[in-house]
């Protein structure tokens, strides 16, 4: 439901203006690849010469040491974003600053040795800020940090595999979401 809603919401805004040279650009971020092999996407469309609208998916399905207890780890998650960027000077090029609305759908749990496990929803906005460096008319690299608050209702498990329920709930977070070390193509 997510991901069709927001493929609607970026349908209807490139359709309200054609396709110009270096309007959208597609990246994907190679930090969250380093991040246990998290899959991901972002496609970018340039609304005005300061502003871009934004769409992101990232997708991790892996569960490492799968049925050994002692050993398994994971951060299966899948996470749907849409938000905007302004660019002090031109779009794609220099610094931005970002803010966003998320969901994510996760589960993490056997991670730095801690056998907790916890699986839910989470909801929230982020903010983020980087630069953007063009390598040629086409090809550019952006970097940027950024962090994301909301609420997620989750359930808590003593251990990856066992089952047994140790908390559950809604709770506030504050995370750090985003670590970019991207390449992307404007055309």
């Amino acid at each position: 439901m997510t991901t069709r809603l927001l493929l609607f919401l970026l349908g209807c805004l490139l359709a309200c203006r054609s396709a110009n040279a270096q309007v959208v650009a597609l990246s994907t971020n190679a930090a969250d690849y380093l991040g246990l092999g998290t899959l991901n996407a972002e496609i970018s469309y340039a609304a005005d010469r300061h502003w871009s609208i934004q769409a992101e998916g990232r997708f991790n399905p892996w569960t490492f040491h799968a049925g050994d207890p002692a050993r398994q780890f994971q951060y299966r998650m899948q996470t749907y974003s849409a938000g905007v960027r302004w660019w002090p000077w031109y779009v794609y090029e220099s610094w931005w600053a970002g803010a966003k609305a998320q969901y994510q759908e996760y589960n993490r749990g056997g991670l730095f040795g801690n056998r907790r496990t916890e699986e839910g929803d989470a909801f929230g906005i982020g903010l983020s800020g980087g630069y953007a460096w063009s390598l040629d008319h086409a090809w550019s690299i952006n970097a940027g940090l950024g962090f994301w608050s909301g609420f997620t209702r989750y359930a808590a498990y003593a251990c990856p595999l066992c089952g047994k329920v140790t908390d559950r709930g809604v709770k506030f977070f504050l995370l750090p979401d985003t670590l970019l070390l991207s390449i992307m193509y404007v055309f």
